[in-house]
């Protein structure tokens, strides 16, 4: 079994973090790179491509299949319930707007994709699986809601207080997610699959963990809600700065060196004054992906963009940081610095 599972993670290495899907009695049937032409393609690959489609790699997660059924319950045109008297406990006024159900679309439609794959998803590094779980969310959610699925106040387990019509263009859709409620899926997605612990620091980047270090640190507080209340711990891009590691800084108006990019890997989030996106690893190299922004829907393509290009480009105007809450990765020959 031990054989296997050695086996197993390093052709995932070296197909850019694949998982298979399940076969019969829930077994993963492994890729034959001898006979995939995928395969044969990228070890002629002298230079990784600026940007890359989703089907030009394997897929680590099959993403599910939109069927009349699931489109019926989950579209881009869905409005929000809107909700009259919300409030919180530490809130003196009561709100009122549009709420996301992206719950039910991760329990009906997302989970079941994943709950098969768990225990391998579970035996993987930390970062190999935020990776993969990273891809498999943002694909779904193009599928499902559109290559833009930006939504202002969207998160994946609906923390977000409401919004009202006239705070955003996009604030009354029933689904889709805003810069750090991508940036934080993964990672919750992840403790509730059992991957991260929700009391240590590997789970900082979701509300789970952010939740832990708010009531463990008296330096840090939940305050991303309206008015400077607290947001049920939903993650903001203000709050991905304050937690973490920093990993190295891209100074406004420059673009990272090889020395930084040495430095990150996938799973690393990155920040700038209002927004953030976060890195995937594909075929080995990093790529920068975003829910909303300038940088990978240029040009109107919304695909993975090559690490070093993106970055410069989202640095273009502000200084930006890369940070970190997961493991350093592991390589054959010890930790990859």
């Amino acid at each position: 079994m031990k054989k296997v599972m050695t086996l197993f993670i390093a052709l995932l290495l070296l197909a850019g973090c694949a998982l298979v899907a399940p076969g019969p009695e829930n077994r993963l049937t492994l890729p034959d790179p001898e006979n995939d032409d995928l395969a044969a393609d990228r070890q002629v690959l002298l230079t990784p491509p600026l940007r890359i489609s989703f089907d030009d790699f394997p897929r680590a997660i099959p993403v599910p299949g939109v069927t009349p059924e699931r489109a019926a319950l989950f579209n881009s045109g869905m409005k929000g319930d809107f909700i009259a008297g919300y409030t919180q406990p530490d809130m003196t006024d009561t709100l009122n707007g549009y709420v996301t159900d992206n719950a039910s679309f991760y329990t009906q439609v997302l989970y079941p994709a994943l709950e098969d794959l768990a225990d391998s998803l579970r035996a993987l590094q930390k970062y190999q699986a935020v990776n993969v779980l990273t891809l498999f969310i943002y694909e779904s959610y193009q599928d499902f809601f559109g290559l833009g699925f930006y939504r202002w106040g969207g998160d994946i387990t609906d923390r977000d207080q409401p919004q009202t019509a006239t705070s955003h263009s996009t604030s009354t859709k029933r689904f889709g997610m805003d810069c750090s409620g991508f940036g934080a899926s993964p990672f919750e997605a992840a403790v509730l699959l059992g991957i991260l612990d929700s009391t240590q620091q590997e789970s900082a980047f979701s509300w789970f963990g952010f939740r832990h270090i708010c009531e463990n640190d008296p330096l840090i507080s939940d305050g991303g809600g309206r008015g400077g209340t607290t947001n049920n711990f939903r993650m903001e891009v203000s709050d991905m700065a304050k937690v973490g590691e920093l990993i190295t800084t891209i100074p406004a108006g420059t673009a990272p060196d090889d020395g930084q990019i040495a430095l990150m890997q996938a799973g690393d989030v990155v920040i700038k004054s209002g927004h953030m996106g976060i890195l995937v690893e594909i075929n080995n190299s990093l790529y920068f992906l975003e829910s909303g922004g300038s940088t990978v829907n240029e040009d109107g393509l919304y695909t993975p963009y090559l690490a070093k290009d993106a970055l410069a480009d989202f640095a273009q105007s502000r200084t930006t940081t890369i940070r970190r809450c997961l493991p350093v990765k592991e390589t054959t020959s010890g930790i990859a610095h």
